[in-house]
């Protein structure tokens, strides 16, 4: 995966991962088109684009925009016209996020200030929302934040909370996803609690981080479901999940995790 966006942006920063390849921003109207075509060239599978300021940001707000709709259409064009590899968009303010819909991103990320215009254009397009509800459940410390960070994530968490429910509602298609970093890893699965809580059903929240977020990433041929031929991706929880679907955010209740058929984690012993 590979990040574009504007100096200043949110994404303006050194991606320190051997899944990621470092993020490009630029100042010039004309670059975001070179960046596009470099990238896919450069081995990433996917593309993220920051497409509004952010929450942590001290030069931009969440309802800036980060691109225009005219030059966020040409990225997904050039990424498309690379065997299909999909435009992810940073988005978390209305304009921010029409202008990536409109654009032909693949996805929004985040999405705090979804409103009915931007619901029917995504349930028009099939595009999907990955709300990271961990991020907006997650208030920050008086004490490590800055006032000006303090007060605008409390502003943007309300923001969340008030509109995210009503796209659940609307039914447009969601992909599980925590905004890496900002919870304790290992606890991602908190996600899935947070999604029931705007409205979804327990099995519709494991079909975000399973079968759905498969489909949008490309790979629902390979994983996202348990079928002959596929990867085996296996999880054993402790319980059932459609009855406290809160269990699975405690790393202790998730007893055996097994990836492309290779045990990773076995607590009891339950796939020796």
């Amino acid at each position: 995966m590979t990040g574009i966006s504007n100096s200043g942006s949110p994404d303006d920063r050194r991606l320190a991962s051997p899944y990621l390849i470092r993020s490009s921003q630029f100042p010039a109207p004309e670059a975001p088109r070179g960046a596009a075509f470099r990238h896919p060239h450069q081995g990433a599978d996917c593309v993220k684009i920051a497409a509004t300021g952010g929450v942590w940001s001290p030069t931009d707000q969440p309802d800036d925009d980060g691109f225009l709709e005219d030059e966020i259409r040409t990225i997904t064009e050039i990424a498309a016209g690379h065997r299909g590899k999909k435009v992810a968009a940073h988005a978390q303010g209305r304009g921010g996020i029409l202008n990536a819909v409109r654009g032909g991103v693949a996805s929004i990320e985040h999405g705090y200030e979804i409103d009915d215009e931007a619901i029917d254009l995504m349930l028009e397009r099939g595009t999907f929302l990955v709300p990271t509800l961990t991020t907006a459940h997650t208030d920050p410390d008086p004490e490590r934040a800055a006032p000006w960070a303090y007060a605008k994530k409390k502003h943007w968490q309300e923001v969340a909370r008030k509109h995210i429910p009503h796209a659940i509602e609307r039914g447009v298609r969601v992909a599980m996803g925590t905004d890496c970093g900002i919870a304790e890893h290992g606890t991602n699965l908190r996600e899935l609690g947070h999604l029931v809580d705007c409205g979804m059903t327990p099995m519709g929240a494991l079909r975000a981080g399973t079968a759905e977020a498969a489909e949008l990433l490309g790979i629902a041929h390979e994983t996202g479901t348990l079928e002959p031929g596929k990867r085996a991706d296996v999880v054993i929880a402790r319980g059932n999940p459609l009855d406290g679907i809160r269990a699975l955010g405690d790393p202790a209740n998730v007893l055996v995790v097994m990836k492309d058929g290779v045990v990773r984690k076995d607590l009891d012993g339950l796939a020796a």
